[in-house]
C-alpha cells in the first residue's frame, strides 16, 4: 500500500457504468514514484480520504478481484496471437495476421451454432 498526497482532478463516466478517475499527485520522491509506476495496470483497491487515513479505516476493505494480471481476456488473446505471428514467416503485418486469424476463429464458432 502506498499513501500519496493527491487530488481527483477529473471523473468520466464509462459505458459499463464504471467511472474513470484522473488522480493528480503532488511532487513525489523517487521511491514513491517508482512504487507507483510498478503498480501501473494492476488491480487493487482505491482509497481516497480528504483527511489522514487511520488503520481502523482500512479494516473493512473489499477483496480485490484480479483479471489475469491486469489484462482482459481479449488483450491476452491479442498478445498470444502476436507471439504466434512472430513464429510465422511474417509476410503480413501483425494486425493483418490478427484480423485473418480472428475471422477464422469466428467462422469456426459460428459453424457450431
Amino acid at each position: 500500500m502506498i499513501k500519496i498526497p493527491s487530488y481527483i482532478s477529473k471523473i468520466t463516466t464509462m459505458a459499463d457504468r464504471g467511472l474513470r478517475l484522473q488522480v493528480d499527485t503532488q511532487e513525489l520522491n523517487h521511491e514513491d514514484e517508482a512504487e507507483l509506476m510498478s503498480l501501473r495496470h494492476g488491480t487493487g483497491i482505491f482509497v481516497f480520504s480528504a483527511s489522514e487515513i487511520k488503520e481502523e479505516d482500512m479494516l473493512d476493505l473489499p477483496k480485490v478481484k484480479t483479471r489475469g494480471e491486469g489484462k482482459t481476456k481479449a488483450q491476452r488473446l491479442r498478445a498470444v496471437l502476436y507471439l504466434l505471428w512472430q513464429r510465422t514467416d511474417m509476410k503480413e503485418t501483425s494486425d493483418e495476421f490478427y484480423d485473418k486469424y480472428m475471422e477464422k476463429l469466428i467462422e469456426k464458432i459460428k459453424e457450431k451454432l
